[in-house]
């Protein structure tokens, strides 16, 4: 990381979007910059050190349960000193998302400011939109993120400086809760973290590992829970993707009451995660019909044709996994899931949003549930956490805990079997494999907690495969028309083609198609010819497979008789990047194993050759990863380009975090690389 990434909270609550405009302030300083503390003999030789961290959250809610809109303030503040040159490297660039679209919306950067104080002793307060834009070439670390961020130069930083720096954002996306530690990059002398919430709004928080108590400050209408530490060591892959973090660091947990906007009281107090799903199942599972004739005739409809896939004629003769199969199939190709419902639409009932193929999640829930009431299924809601963030705590009742939502049911023999909302049958997303889940049978209130677990065979699955394999027909100007194929199975089609489902979905397959290459290939006009899903199984190994055609104009660059391309704009794998390998402390779990290819017959319209062939066409195989580019001549003017990338251990010791890595840098080499084509 060679640069200052604001949105250091929100980036856990946001890191799935795509940003583009937006604007913000300077920041008015509440007084003089802070005097710096003396550094303890334990840091004095690191790269930098934090003396405060403090993360601040606000937030005013409205309207009454379950549909509560929330106004979120965050407010992140860190003064540090440079210590060496390495640390400078780190926040020369300052880095501002531009919100905008639907996202913008959402989330606004209020205000952005940087202090810094000079060795002899000036502080200077940039103004952040006076500060050059920094320019970027090819290879630089922002250069594919200029067009989506303000990036600005931070100027003449030196050894020795102290940098206050703070970043207000404004969120209405929802943030209940969640999971937090406070380590950062560098050593910090004093780390907190404060909410501030209103007396109507409970917090429930547990802290492990040692992590201290909150304080807790009444402030009129208000309170603020205040968790600190002081003289952390760095982790840097604390907060990263792989590490689980709660095997050995301190951290805890939060979770924000709403009760108090109930129109009525709670009908019962929760004490115990069975309360907590009946709680739920009552406020998201209450099925609503109101045209039983309409109701009836769908799930005829749908009986009628599904059987035709068992060699069927009578529906009465379906079993129970063969009407799953059935209704399984249609809701995760066909039914929407559309977010708000108009307000028309919120009275009707579940046959309304079957009908029209598309619901609200609390009418998706309903729906599930009612198919297994009205079918006579054995079936509980289960809960479940992601591997990533620990065991379930049964003693710390809260939702925070809950990555997702699933339903576990039996056949006509007693055989289980799981089912995502608008997943397939036994899909599970990789982060529920190999935990325990908690369940229990909705249909008996009295009925015990029980739980189910799940191993790491699909971790481990030789089904994990993602291939992609592009036919491109390149002019003499540089245009291209592209012929790919896009296939995954196990894993990799359970956590990859949830883009393109949606897209199906909503009848947007060409425009989202368009949009994602267009992004691809900044300044390209990209043309989509053609675009369809060729397969979508509900049953392992899941297959999906997408085709679509393509031209791109000036998807070559032509200079001094060659053509060249950027690896980046066509390499895609799923990478596996460990943060910190050199100084790890925390292990690295894979998310799953697994063997991605993507594969290129490149045919020009007159004789080439590659010329960097010899420096692409390397490869790295080690007991956790494998990486190879292998370079083929078929013809005079086709080139055929396979980069296979796999990853083949579910954890990687710290000690042994680089050599996996070395892996993940053979193959930024070759995307980082142009490949440049000569004419013979």
């Amino acid at each position: 990381m060679k640069f200052i990434k604001v949105l250091s909270v929100l980036s856990i609550v946001l890191n799935v979007f795509t940003v583009n405009a937006q604007t913000f302030s300077d920041y008015k300083w509440e007084g003089d910059m802070p005097k710096a503390p003396a550094i303890p003999g334990a840091f004095v030789n690191e790269d930098a050190v934090i003396f405060k961290s403090e993360t601040f959250s606000q937030s005013i809610f409205t309207g009454s349960f379950p549909e509560i809109d929330q106004l979120a303030t965050y407010k992140t503040y860190e003064h540090l000193v440079f210590l060496k040159e390495d640390a400078l490297k780190d926040y020369k660039q300052l880095s501002i998302p531009k919100f905008s679209g639907r996202i913008g919306d959402f989330v606004q950067v209020k205000f952005v400011d940087v202090r810094i104080r000079k060795k002899d002793g000036r502080v200077i307060d940039l103004k952040i939109r006076d500060l050059p834009q920094a320019q970027l070439k090819e290879g630089d670390e922002l250069y594919e993120e200029r067009d989506d961020n303000y990036i600005y130069d931070i100027k003449d930083l030196e050894v020795g400086d102290e940098m206050e720096r703070v970043t207000v954002i404004e969120s209405k996306f929802p943030d209940q809760g969640r999971i937090v530690n406070l380590y950062a990059n560098y050593p910090v002398l004093d780390a907190s973290y404060i909410i501030s919430v209103s007396n109507t709004v409970k917090l429930n928080g547990r802290v492990y590992n040692g992590m201290p108590q909150p304080t807790i400050a009444d402030r009129g209408e208000s309170r603020n829970y205040t968790w600190r530490m002081q003289n952390l060591k760095a982790v840097p892959e604390a907060n990263s993707a792989g590490t689980i973090f709660t095997k050995s660091l301190e951290y805890f947990v939060y979770e924000l009451n709403l009760d108090g906007f109930r129109m009525e009281a709670a009908a019962f107090k929760v004490s115990n995660f069975s309360d907590l799903i009946m709680q739920y199942v009552s406020d998201f599972m209450e099925p609503r019909i109101r045209n039983k004739k309409k109701y009836k005739d769908f799930y005829t409809n749908l009986f009628t044709n599904g059987a035709k896939e068992f060699s069927k004629t009578d529906i009465t003769t379906l079993t129970k996994i063969e009407k799953a199969y059935i209704f399984c199939a249609f809701m995760a190709k066909e039914m929407k899931n559309s977010g708000r419902l108009e307000d028309f639409e919120r009275s009707e009932g579940i046959e309304y949003f079957l009908t029209n193929k598309k619901a609200d999640y609390s009418n998706l829930m309903s729906i599930y549930r009612d198919f297994f009431e009205s079918n006579q299924f054995e079936f509980y809601l289960a809960v479940g956490k992601s591997r990533f963030n620990g065991d379930f705590d049964v003693e710390y009742v809260s939702s925070t805990q809950i990555a997702s939502y699933l339903f576990v049911f039996k056949d006509e023999a007693g055989n289980t079997y799981t089912v995502v909302p608008g997943d397939g049958l036994n899909e599970l997303p990789s982060s529920l494999c190999a935990t325990k889940c908690l369940m229990k049978n909705v249909a008996d209130p009295k009925s015990k907690l029980q739980s189910i677990e799940f191993g790491d065979d699909a971790l481990k699955s030789p089904d994990n495969k993602r291939n992609r394999r592009a036919e491109i027909q390149i002019s003499e100007n540089g245009d291209a028309t592209i012929k790919s194929t896009l296939t995954l199975t196990g894993l990799y089609a359970t956590e990859g083609k949830g883009f393109w489902v949606n897209a199906m979905k909503e009848d947007s397959l060409s425009f989202r198609l368009q949009r994602s290459l267009k992004n691809r290939f900044k300044d390209k006009e990209v043309t989509v010819n053609a675009v369809t899903v060729k397969k979508h199984e509900i049953v392992a190994p899941f297959d999906f497979q997408i085709e679509y055609n393509v031209t791109v104009k000036g998807l070559f660059d032509l200079k001094d008789g060659q053509m060249s391309i950027k690896g980046s704009d066509w390499l895609g794998h799923i990478t596996r990047w460990i943060n910190n390998a050199k100084k790890r402390s925390l292990d690295y779990h894979n998310a799953f194993s697994g063997v991605d290819i993507e594969e290129f017959i490149l045919v020009f319209p007159y004789a080439v050759t590659l010329e960097n062939a010899a420096d692409l066409g390397k490869s790295t195989d080690n007991e956790f990863a494998s990486y190879k580019m292998t370079v083929q001549q078929i013809k005079d003017n086709t080139i055929r380009l396979q980069s296979r990338y796999a990853v083949k251990q579910l954890m990687v010791p710290a000690a042994k975090a680089t050599v996996q890595q070395t892996v993940n840098e053979s193959l930024e080499k070759v995307s980082d690389s142009r490949w440049n084509f000569k004419k013979k």
